[in-house]
């Protein structure tokens, strides 16, 4: 018996082929893909499906992958007018002295809905703000954020990294007191985390560590950081779980190696800018993931080579960085930012074809984060992660050159069905488990408390700028 039948969509399979079925169906069981192909085929083999999704004058395509974002960002989203200083403090005191568990509960859920709408079907969620600021002083913060993921339905990578040093930091904990935490604190609470949450349900754990940039170097830094990243790396490894990092450009990769053996065929990389041929030379020969955002702050700042590494043999796929402060989660958004981004740089309009594109949040994404195996593209064997999306809008005609069109013209909101691992999660846009205004309320409400806190009300005193061309 077949569990779910979609039929009568364009399929666009992201299959070694790379087929495009014009009238195409997929059948599901127990949790898998059972058979791709044409609809009078796959409903002749696979008759009596339990549920139909009729998804005529839609697409269907692999679930979406979010190859780079950070938990805690969905309720500081504008806070400081574009000054990305300012705001990064205002991060750092946020989620280390003002964001109890229910913050990052409420954040989870509502970042986790919003990846749920726009097609997100797995999301890699830093716990804090990267290489720095890093919510990994006590489990209930892990449990807090990996429990309202659940919730929602998705399929979630949680990294749990520590905070840079000097040690020990200030933390406010889920008691409302406020303590020095250790690098060794911090490391059994990513031990925890890893050993609680890795693979357990929808959700899998990396480790992290901040990203090394010091033009001078101090040895017994350097000795001290070795050390750290070494018994990070091994938190990990003993359960099979991946390792990134955050925020890398302009000679860091190729340190991260040399000096403390960080990069290898099970790591994946963000923001990667300015990279020199060593750094380059450097993810080849260690067989590293780089996951490049193009809308961030750090590409406007530096130039991510996506491109050359991608000649190189580099597995690239592409992030989102999360929704602040001035993002989403649209992953349709930040594909068209990728194809403009290097067209732009190149002064070539045949630069990042849509396929390309497609293939940097699909099949390369799973790749570059070693789930390939199970995810990235509609083929019987793979996890039923599957998305649609409506080609009928005014905005999606004419219906032709389908994959074109749902890398140019398609937006989060186009997507109006999604499947996880076989369950139909959202149906014609709307999620039957969850109560999206409760969802709402509690963000909100969190955040209000939260400037309260934090001492940060300020800071979304809105100045849009009007009259003037630069802030």
């Amino acid at each position: 018996m077949t569990d779910l039948l979609l039929r009568h969509g364009t399929v666009i399979t992201m299959d070694a082929q790379r087929r495009v079925i014009a009238d195409g169906a997929i059948a599901v069981r127990d949790g898998k893909i059972l058979a791709v192909g044409p609809t009078a085929e796959v409903e002749a083999a696979h008759p009596g499906a339990q549920q139909v999704i009729e998804a005529r004058g839609k697409a269907i395509l692999p679930g979406l992958i979010d190859g780079h974002a950070h938990a805690g960002h969905g309720l500081v989203k504008t806070m400081g007018n574009n000054d990305s200083e300012a705001w990064s403090e205002a991060c750092r005191i946020i989620y280390t002295l003002a964001s109890p568990p229910s913050f990052w509960r409420a954040e989870a859920q509502l970042a986790a809905y919003e990846r749920l709408r726009f097609g997100v079907t797995t999301g890699v969620s830093l716990l804090g703000g990267g290489d720095s600021i890093g919510r990994v002083d006590h489990p209930a913060f892990t449990d807090a954020h990996a429990t309202a993921t659940e919730e929602i339905g998705i399929r979630s990578v949680l990294v749990l990294g520590p905070t840079r040093p000097p040690f020990p930091r200030p933390y406010v904990g889920p008691d409302g007191v406020e303590r020095p935490v250790s690098f060794e604190q911090q490391l059994e609470t990513i031990t925890a985390g890893v050993e609680t949450w890795h693979g357990k349900g929808n959700v899998r754990v990396a480790t992290l560590m901040p990203v090394y940039r010091e033009a001078k170097h101090d040895p017994a830094k350097v000795k001290e950081i070795e050390r750290q990243g070494r018994l990070v790396r091994e938190a990990g490894t003993r359960r099979g779980a991946w390792f990134h990092q955050d925020g890398h450009r302009q000679g860091s990769i190729e340190m991260a190696d040399r000096m403390f053996g960080l990069i290898g065929p099970d790591s994946w990389h963000s923001h990667c800018t300015d990279l020199t041929d060593a750094d380059i030379d450097t993810l080849v020969r260690k067989g590293a993931s780089v996951v490049h955002n193009p809308s961030a702050i750090a590409a406007v700042r530096g130039y991510c080579p996506a491109p050359r590494m991608m000649e190189a043999g580099v597995t690239v796929m592409i992030g989102s960085d999360a929704t602040a402060p001035d993002r989403s989660g649209d992953m349709f958004r930040h594909m068209f930012q990728c194809i403009r981004y290097h067209q732009r740089a190149f002064r070539d309009e045949t630069m990042i074809p849509p396929g390309k594109a497609l293939e940097m949040v699909t099949v390369d994404a799973a790749k570059g984060m070693g789930i390939a195996d199970t995810l990235g593209s509609l083929e019987p064997g793979k996890l039923a992660d599957v998305i649609t999306v409506d080609l009928t809008g005014p905005h999606m005609v004419p219906a032709n050159m389908p994959v074109a069109r749902v890398v140019y013209f398609a937006n989060g909101h186009d997507v109006r069905d999604v499947v996880v691992g076989g369950r139909v999660l959202l149906q014609d846009g709307v999620a039957p488990h969850l109560d999206p205004a409760a969802i709402v309320e509690a963000a909100r409400r969190e955040s209000e408390q939260m400037l309260d806190r934090s001492g940060l009300r300020h800071m979304v005193q809105e100045d849009p700028g009007w009259g003037r061309v630069r802030r």
